[in-house]
């Protein structure tokens, strides 16, 4: 039998999505709010599948799909919304992550269940991403593979970042360039990164994103 485990910050749709996860004869092993929650019962059960909800408070479901991945790679996830952004549904695509649609169809679900268990993680390629330093007006691009992503994110000096293209190519000096470029950037010196970054405009932003749309 299929186990999981269901996060979701809604006691009604929580209540709801096990009901029918149990109908289909999928055992749920516990139960979360939150991305955190997730990440936390993950490390304590070890479920076939997080069945995670996308819009949570503090503690949301990409939180939960990095952190799940950052610790298992091979970790089967099955994001549930009722909606989702470019930035997310990249992410998505880059971690071979399942999207399911709110209101729920049994049919699909029981879909899920099947497919879901039997994917393999291909391998995650590279990717171009838009960010801001603090204390920075102006917005920048650099090519990154996911590790560097997820490094990146966790730079002190970095404001915010998203991903917007999900299949960029990079070879593998630039790669080795923007690995010392965050090894820098983890004492304060940004300037490689800098060097390796290209502002981004407004109107080459939104052409950028109608071409990948």
């Amino acid at each position: 039998m299929v186990n999981c485990i269901v996060i979701d910050d809604d006691q009604d749709i929580l209540d709801m999505f096990c009901d029918l996860l149990e109908i289909i004869k999928v055992d749920v092993l516990a139960r979360g709010k939150n991305g955190k929650e997730a990440v936390e019962l993950y490390e304590k059960y070890s479920p076939d599948i997080v069945f995670t909800d996308l819009s949570m408070p503090d503690y949301d479901g990409i939180y939960a799909v990095e952190n799940i991945k950052d610790k298992n790679p091979n970790a089967k996830i099955v994001v549930v919304t009722g909606n989702s952004n470019d930035y997310e549904m990249y992410i998505f695509e880059l971690l071979n992550i399942h999207v399911i649609s709110k209101p729920f169809d049994m049919n699909i679900l029981k879909q899920v269940i099947t497919v879901v268990p039997e994917i393999e993680n291909k391998l995650l390629g590279s990717f171009k991403i838009k960010y801001k330093f603090k204390d920075d007006y102006d917005s920048y691009s650099c090519t990154v593979n996911y590790e560097q992503y997820r490094n990146f994110k966790k730079l002190p000096v970095i404001q915010e970042c998203e991903i917007i293209n999900s299949n960029n190519k990079i070879n593998q000096k630039h790669q080795n360039e923007m690995q010392k470029a965050l090894d820098l950037a983890i004492q304060n010196d940004t300037s490689h990164i800098h060097k390796l970054s290209e502002i981004v405009t407004m109107d080459e932003y939104n052409i950028n994103r109608e071409i990948i749309e």
